[in-house]
């Protein structure tokens, strides 16, 4: 068999795994504030941006809004946020984090910090896969235009 097409030797699988048990990692912390992953996310950009666009949380979270859409939902649902038109273009819509979405940040204060000793990494291991997943990022996003 070629090296090169070996699973183990595959980046893109490396990444995969990564991520399947990062979200595994926070699943039962999330569980404890009633939130899926995807909607963590949400809820984080609320969190920094108490009203956004959708389309800018779209980006930001690199989701289509297919995808965001029944995120959103079900998060508007639990009263966590509402969506906001614009008075001057209706079909601009931006989502507006509620009170009871702000007093949910409280509880999840902690989550970092738990997902930090259920990873057993220290604050410098931390840091630097920060760094080298911010440099892949940019990386991989800035061939993204040339593959389309």
């Amino acid at each position: 068999m070629n090296q090169q097409l070996k699973l183990e030797n595959q980046l893109c699988f490396k990444v995969y795994s990564i991520s399947k048990s990062i979200i595994r990692i926070y699943g039962p912390l999330l569980k404890k504030i009633g939130l899926t992953y995807p909607q963590y996310l949400v809820m984080m950009v609320l969190w920094e941006d108490n009203k956004i666009g959708f389309k800018d949380i779209s980006y930001k979270l690199k989701m289509k809004t297919g995808t965001l859409t029944p995120i959103i939902t079900k998060l508007e649902s639990n009263g966590y946020l509402n969506r906001v038109k614009d008075h001057i273009d209706d079909r601009k819509i931006y989502i507006e984090i509620t009170k009871k979405g702000i007093e949910l940040e409280k509880k999840a204060m902690n989550i970092p910090k738990e997902l930090s000793c259920n990873t057993q990494l220290n604050e410098d291991e931390y840091f630097k896969y920060l760094k080298d997943f911010n440099e892949l990022i940019k990386k991989l996003d800035g061939i993204e235009k040339y593959i389309k």
